[in-house]
């Protein structure tokens, strides 16, 4: 009989004890808010920040800069000694010899006969270049010969006329081998050299004009 009435009241001990629990379990929420409200917060202003020394520093690498091999420089192929007479085509007229008198001014000479007043200074036009007489004289440059005859102070003389507006004269020769209207081409000879005009010793007068303007000989002269 005793067994049989526990096992009866087994289902309201249960009961009982479910109906405690559940009143509990609902004040569970309410519970967590009162628990988070008396939680203290912590002082902001008491945090205390981590040395610098006690920190991970992460130390990144320089970047490295990539090198570019410079490129090398193209050097220039040295050119030939270039001078006007290399460009024009002007060849000595006699074996390159001494300038006895350069272009330019120079002290005026008084020939015997000469009446004054004289000035002090004169311009030369050409260069005297030292020769042997009767020495051949050649063109320095082909063209045509435009002058050949005598002056009373370059003596016996020939004027070619060359391409482009340049001419050459040649003066003071001994004597005249070409006659005037002849076409004659570079190293051709022509004269032979002396002192006839007003020549203090045997030489060649030689004239390098460009459209009626004197130049001075050696700088076209190889």
């Amino acid at each position: 009989m005793q067994t049989h009435r526990y096992r009866r009241a087994r289902p309201f001990a249960v009961f009982v004890m479910l109906a405690l629990g559940a009143t509990t379990i609902a004040m569970l929420p309410a519970i967590a808010v009162e628990m988070s409200a008396v939680t203290p917060v912590p002082n902001q202003s008491a945090f205390v920040p981590i040395p610098l020394e006690h920190q991970d520093v992460v130390v990144r690498a320089k970047p490295t800069r990539k090198v570019v091999p410079a490129r090398p420089r193209k050097v220039a192929a040295k050119r030939g000694r270039s001078t006007p007479a290399l460009r024009i085509g002007f060849t000595w007229p006699v074996a390159k010899a001494a300038i006895t008198s350069p272009f330019g001014w120079r002290p005026f000479y008084v020939w015997p006969g000469m009446q004054g007043p004289h000035p002090k200074l004169q311009f030369h036009h050409g260069a005297d270049i030292s020769c042997a007489l009767n020495q051949p004289v050649v063109a320095s440059k082909g063209g045509v010969v435009i002058l050949s005859g005598s002056d009373a102070d370059y003596g016996n003389l020939i004027v070619i006329a060359h391409s482009g507006g340049w001419s050459t004269l040649y003066a003071h020769l001994n004597k005249i081998l070409v006659p005037t209207g002849r076409r004659v081409a570079a190293r051709a000879r022509i004269g032979l050299c002396g002192m006839t005009g007003h020549a203090s010793g045997v030489h060649l007068h030689f004239e390098v004009r460009h459209n009626g303007t004197f130049y001075d000989p050696v700088k076209y002269l190889p």
